[in-house]
């Protein structure tokens, strides 16, 4: 619900074009890391890297970066406020790459899951361009003044954030599983994939910590939906947003228990982080 008192930031020509330039860099450094990895291939499987062909997706990824972060400024600047603007979900998806962003610079900097920062590039790419169209679909006004509305936006972000690694961490453990079924011979095994334990292991990290976040959300949503009946109406517990949360948190929570459910373990825990994931794009779509 807007408050027409507050200034509301709309998203301008200038700002999409920005917007859009931004999400390109991200989905032109996952190609400039795969023509990479295709010259090694082609070339020997221990080949001399060149400088440039490390520096080009880290720079291409440090423009997108820096486009984002000119985007908050000016978002910033039109509202009047000097705190980040979370006024839409135009304003939150642009957080939502940013703190990808940086997992993607920490994954860059490990070893044993340096591929899993190739794969989230497309990752950053397909939310940018989410948060654009659903900025352009439709004015959301948040209203992140109030410390509860702050709190929960802040936790769904950051789930969000982590159900997006743990989404990337299924892709990778199918590709790697399929890889060794089929000893190598598809095209991803150009990628120096993680084994299947770290996979599975950074996966499961990144799905607890969006559990705890996402329960969070929900404590926050509930209480400001108790406190303020008017602003999901009476039956709000049985709105289509609701049911969805509560279909997403129970995947979630079956997922972190895998070690108790041995069932839940490898394939069909990486196809359950997928579908939760997009379970949890669906909720956003909701919400319009």
């Amino acid at each position: 619900m807007s408050n027409p008192a507050e200034p509301y930031t709309h998203l301008s020509i200038l700002q999409f074009a920005t917007a859009l330039a931004a999400a390109v860099s991200f989905l032109a450094a996952f190609w400039f890391e795969f023509r990479a990895l295709g010259r090694q291939r082609s070339a020997g499987q221990s080949p001399p890297v060149n400088a440039s062909e490390r520096l080009s997706p880290a720079l291409v990824v440090g423009n997108g970066v820096f486009l984002i972060t000119l985007l908050l400024i000016s978002r910033m600047v039109d509202a009047r406020r000097m705190t980040l603007p979370l006024s839409d979900y135009f304003d939150a998806f642009l957080l939502l790459a940013l703190v990808l962003s940086m997992l993607w610079g920490y994954l860059q900097w490990t070893r044993h899951l340096r591929a899993l920062a190739t794969f989230l590039l497309p990752m950053i790419f397909a939310l940018m361009v989410v948060g654009i169209v659903l900025g352009l679909a439709g004015v959301r006004h948040f209203g992140a003044h109030n410390p509860w509305v702050a709190a929960h936006i802040a936790s769904v972000l950051l789930g969000t954030a982590s159900f997006a690694a743990g989404c990337v961490g299924g892709i990778a453990y199918l590709l790697a599983d399929r890889r060794l079924k089929k000893r190598g011979r598809i095209g991803w095994d150009l990628f120096a994939l993680p084994s299947l334990a770290s996979i599975e292991k950074f996966t499961r990290h990144a799905i607890v910590l969006g559990f705890a976040l996402l329960t969070l959300a929900a404590i926050t949503g509930i209480f400001r939906a108790v406190r303020d009946p008017q602003l999901m109406g009476q039956h709000w517990y049985v709105s289509p947003k609701v049911l969805l949360t509560a279909v997403v948190w129970l995947v979630y929570g079956s997922l972190i228990n895998i070690r108790l459910v041995p069932v839940l373990r490898g394939a069909r825990c990486a196809w359950l982080s997928i579908i939760g994931f997009m379970l949890l794009m669906t909720v956003f779509v909701v919400m319009l």
